[in-house]
């Protein structure tokens, strides 16, 4: 894919990024079955993400788009090993992402307040670890009364695979 750096370089940054600023949330985007990747770049991948422990991860099975250099290359990767790849890399993040979310746990964040769940039992809110659309969200106890795009404290009471809850402090 053209890209300019080693893997080792990037481990390398992100170290001294989370040594600088403990609270950081790092996040990116993995590509999966682009043309040419072989079992061994793939078993490679799955090391960087493991030693990596991205705190947020998006992966994309790579498609052929029209007017790209890759849709020119030979050696494209069939959609089965793609798809199989793609499960793999999310089983691995599942596993990073639920240990720091119970890592969490009895941690207070502050929270905006963006929905309730359909039974109305919680609020629906983001912390600044939280894209809208990308990431998990706090679902928070609902005691008090809030409206949207409120901010409030959030004591973590409890962790699931992506999503954190908690109550307001």
């Amino acid at each position: 894919m053209s890209r300019k750096t080693t893997g080792e370089r990037i481990k390398n940054i992100i170290k001294k990024i989370r040594e600088e600023i403990p609270d950081v949330i790092l996040r990116t985007s993995l590509i999966v079955g682009f043309p040419g990747e072989t079992e061994d770049d793939f078993e490679e991948l799955k090391k960087f993400v493991k030693d990596t422990k991205w705190d947020r991860l998006g992966v994309f099975p790579y498609s052929a788009e029209d007017g790209t250099p890759a849709i020119k290359l030979k050696e494209h990767i069939d959609d089965k090993t793609k798809q199989k790849r793609y499960r793999e890399i999310m089983r691995i993040q599942k596993r990073i992402s639920n240990k720091k979310n119970q890592e969490m746990l009895e941690k207070e964040l502050s929270c905006m307040i963006e929905n309730e769940t359909d039974d109305g039992k919680y609020y629906i809110g983001r912390s600044y670890r939280d894209v809208p659309d990308e990431d998990g969200v706090v679902f928070i106890k609902k005691d008090k009364k809030h409206k949207s795009k409120d901010f409030v404290k959030v004591l973590v009471t409890d962790s699931a695979d992506y999503d954190l809850v908690g109550i307001e402090k």
